[in-house]
Formats: C-alpha cells, structure tokens, sequence
C-alpha cells in the first residue's frame, strides 16, 4: 500500500484484498486486517459499525441503492467505490459482494472482496458519479438512477450483465 501524501489517497497494492461480513443490514461482523491498515481503523473499530461509515460523500446513494436493490434479490454484485478513511483519506476498490446462504436458501449475510479499481476504471467511472451526485442533488436519487442504468445499457456488449459491464471496466 502506498500513499499519496497530497491528496490523502491510499493506493492499493496488486496484492492487497480487503474481505469484510457483514449482517442483511449492512452492519459490519467481520473484517481482514487489511482492511483495518488501509481503512485506518485500529483492531476491532469496524466489527458492529455500519458499511457506510467508510461510505465516501463522492459516492452516490444511487449506486448504493442498485448494490442493495440487488442484493436483496439474492444476486452477486460488481462495483467500483470511493471509500473515506478514518483519517479523512480514500481508497478506490473494484468490489465484488455476494449474499450466503442458509441452508433453507435465505440470506444469512453478505461478503465482499475487495481490490484496487484500475485507473481504467476510475478514467470511466469517477465522471460518470461526478454527474451522478449532481444529478441526486437538483433532481433526487431516482433520476440518478435511472442515469446509471443508461450508462449501463450503453456499455452493453452481447446482452451482457450489469456484472459482466463492471467487470469489463475494471479489465
């Protein structure tokens, strides 16, 4: 991990995963050291906090809202994300969360993997959340939604998935 001392990010190594639990709430039960280095939370902070406490304000709640939306039907996830650090710092990740399952088929909670988002990645994404945000702040989450979803469908190949397009633009 290497740090940028003049903007306050934290670059993750090709190395570096982050893994995390958490409950159908979103409330952390679970997090790899790693994830406490780079987040920079000591030992144990993060275990019964809330996801978003790493949630960072360039995020759009419409990205979260389709990540949850999703989840909720049972479905695995592929996402780029800005995350805040303790220190007021950030890291971007190309996240992959996934329900697991009882043995009765119900949720019983979520996991996440983490790596380092490719600077391709960012070149695409970090505008498009720009828009996002702004788009949330003059007309509301829905409309920015809906934004996403068109960005989607025009990074469509081959009736690809939401998933496979994300994948795509991580690689």
């Amino acid at each position: 991990m290497e740090i940028n001392s003049l903007e306050k990010e934290k670059i993750l190594s090709s190395v570096d995963i982050i893994v995390s639990q958490s409950d159908l709430d979103g409330f952390i039960i679970y997090a790899n050291p790693i994830f406490y280095k780079i987040a920079g939370y000591n030992y144990g902070e993060l275990v019964g906090e809330n996801h978003n406490i790493i949630r960072h304000k360039d995020m759009p709640k419409s990205v979260f809202k389709i990540l949850w939306d999703e989840l909720k039907q049972k479905n695995e996830v592929y996402c780029l994300v800005k995350n805040q650090c303790k220190d007021g710092g950030f890291y971007w990740v190309f996240a992959y969360i996934r329900p697991s399952f009882n043995r009765d088929g119900t949720v019983r909670n979520y996991i996440s993997t983490r790596r380092a988002a490719s600077q391709k990645a960012r070149a695409i994404i970090e505008p498009l959340y720009k828009e996002l945000l702004e788009i949330e702040s003059k007309q509301g989450v829905a409309l920015a939604e809906e934004r996403y979803k068109a960005f989607l469908e025009i990074h469509q190949y081959r009736s690809q998935s939401n998933n496979e397009i994300i994948y795509n633009i991580q690689y």
